[in-house]
């Protein structure tokens, strides 16, 4: 209960943020969703130590920024190609390791959000919990660093969750 409360944290900030209202009223709104959709998800994967909270933190932020670098790079990349039709566009699906078969669900579930958010990749399937297959717009430029933002990605989402 204590973690989902601790979690339920930043769900608050969130709402605030997306409200555009920095009230206690909109914490506590923001506060009780993110509780009410933690709560209901019964996140047991989740592990909070006070000695490694600090790790965990730092690996949020670190995957949030990292995501939102990605996230910029890839819409400019996008927009260009929207933009310039004589740019190459070579679409195609590519096979992604998503996780050691020990985890569950939930470092798959995540990694595939940060691969969809990101403009001109988007998670099509998985091939039990072990395989995604990804579509992206230039499948040569995709395949070339896909594997090795997997396990950045991986690592960051273990850390985060307390399982390194």
């Amino acid at each position: 209960m204590i973690v989902t409360a601790l979690l339920a944290i930043p769900f608050a900030i969130v709402w605030m943020i997306l409200t555009a209202t920095l009230s206690v009223g909109s914490f506590l709104v923001g506060f009780l969703v993110g509780f009410a959709i933690l709560f209901s998800l019964k996140l047991n994967t989740i592990h909070v130590n006070g000695r490694r909270l600090p790790s965990q933190l730092l690996a949020f932020v670190v995957y949030s920024v990292t995501l939102a670098r990605d996230i910029w790079i890839c819409s400019v990349d996008v927009a260009k190609r929207v933009l310039n039709p004589a740019m190459p566009m070579n679409p195609g699906i590519i096979a992604v390791r998503t996780q050691d078969p020990d985890e569950g669900d939930f470092t798959a579930a995540f990694s595939a959000h940060g691969i969809t958010i990101t403009p001109g990749e988007l998670v099509v399937d998985f091939d039990g919990s072990h395989t995604m297959f990804v579509h992206c717009l230039d499948v040569e430029a995709s395949s070339q660093n896909a594997d090795a933002a997997q396990m950045k990605r991986l690592k960051l989402l273990r850390r985060m969750i307390g399982k390194d």
